[in-house]
């Protein structure tokens, strides 16, 4: 029985802004430009800057790259 590594084909990006709606649209840019990744998973978080008490938001994805999007 031959096993397939999925996890090596397993990719992340990570988006920050300074509001929920830029980490919104800095996602919908990016997945309008690779119209055939497959998502895996995502993450929302926002955390406070202790130097600045400026809050950031962060969105982080996992996908699967597809080769029809490396062109």
């Amino acid at each position: 029985m031959k096993v397939l590594n999925y996890a090596s084909d397993l990719a992340v990006k990570t988006f920050v802004s300074a509001s929920a709606k830029g980490v919104e649209e800095l996602i919908n840019a990016w997945m309008l430009s690779k119209p055939h990744t497959f998502v895996t998973g995502l993450e929302f978080i926002s955390t406070v800057d202790p130097s600045s008490n400026t809050l950031e938001f962060a969105a982080i994805i996992v996908y699967q790259p597809s080769e029809q999007d490396q062109f």
